[in-house]
């Protein structure tokens, strides 16, 4: 199944995850497909899911929001982080530009409210939520839109509710647009939060090691190189074009590095500059407003 690929100045972010929605939904009951890393094997889904998973836990468990609490999950496509926030007891509601999207998290039995529509315009009131979330959501926003998708997050965020982001700090791609540690936090801290923490996830260094390889290898002997360097997607990963025997070999291959990787993860976590990881997890206060 072919991904949607386009020059940068042509990326319609709509259209581009509908069509993802359309490509790879229906044949993936995980939901992981059309919102992590299309055209990869199912396996390597499962493992990039299940590592945002426990940073994601780790996170939200120490907002230690109340019991019934609003949360709003930004770019909630397939529905996979509004299901988590369901089974912890909060009221979540969910908004995703792709009704396409939205159809295939109502499938995977999604029970929240949910509603289309862009993150730079939320059809929400000032201060409706105790915590907004977007996890790998902002950096496929146009970098010209980035901040208004941010100050949107914050305007119906309330006094004192959080603030929670996992997006890309290094690579870019046709459809994502990444900013490095200081630059997403400095653009957040200017919209009336305070940073609480922030963090390395995804370390994966083996396995971007062999990627890197790969992707030497093929430059090497005149096959052509993906133009996404974002370091987990599939083109990027060395498999874009192959003949299929030698992506079969590849992803056998890539499979070990990924192994090794989520191995020594907790390792690299400790002794790594949080700067070394491929994307930052961030989490922002709402101000108290004085009586």
């Amino acid at each position: 199944m072919a991904i949607p690929r386009a020059p940068v100045n042509k990326y319609l972010p709509r259209e581009f995850w509908t069509r993802l929605a359309k490509d790879f939904g229906e044949s993936d009951l995980t939901g992981f497909a059309p919102v992590l890393h299309p055209g990869t094997p199912r396996w390597f889904n499962a493992v990039v899911d299940r590592l945002q998973r426990r940073t994601w836990n780790q996170t939200l468990n120490y907002c230690s929001l109340p019991q019934g609490a609003r949360v709003l999950d930004v770019g909630c496509g397939t529905g996979r982080w509004v299901r988590r926030l369901e089974e912890h007891g909060l009221s979540v509601v969910g908004i995703d530009q792709s009704s396409e999207m939205l159809s295939l998290a109502r499938k995977r039995g999604t029970l929240s409210p949910m509603v289309s529509g862009e993150v730079q315009n939320l059809p929400f009131r000032d201060e409706s939520f105790e915590c907004v979330s977007a996890v790998t959501v902002i950096q496929h926003i146009p970098p010209q839109e980035q901040v208004c998708a941010l100050s949107e997050m914050v305007r119906v965020l309330r006094p004192g509710g959080y603030l929670f982001l996992i997006e890309l700090i290094r690579g870019h791609g046709l459809h994502v647009f990444s900013r490095l540690p200081d630059d997403w936090m400095g653009q957040v801290s200017t919209l009336g939060v305070s940073l609480v923490s922030w963090r390395g996830h995804e370390y994966f260094l083996l396995d971007r090691c062999f990627v890197y390889s790969v992707q030497k290898l093929r430059a090497l002997v005149g096959y052509p190189v993906s133009e996404d360097s974002s370091p987990h997607s599939g083109p990027a990963g060395g498999d874009h074009e192959l003949p299929d025997l030698a992506r079969r070999v590849y992803w056998t291959l890539r499979r070990i590095a990924v192994a090794l990787s989520v191995w020594t993860e907790p390792l690299f976590e400790k002794v790594c500059p949080s700067t070394v990881a491929t994307h930052g997890v961030f989490l922002f206060r709402k101000q108290q407003t004085l009586d």
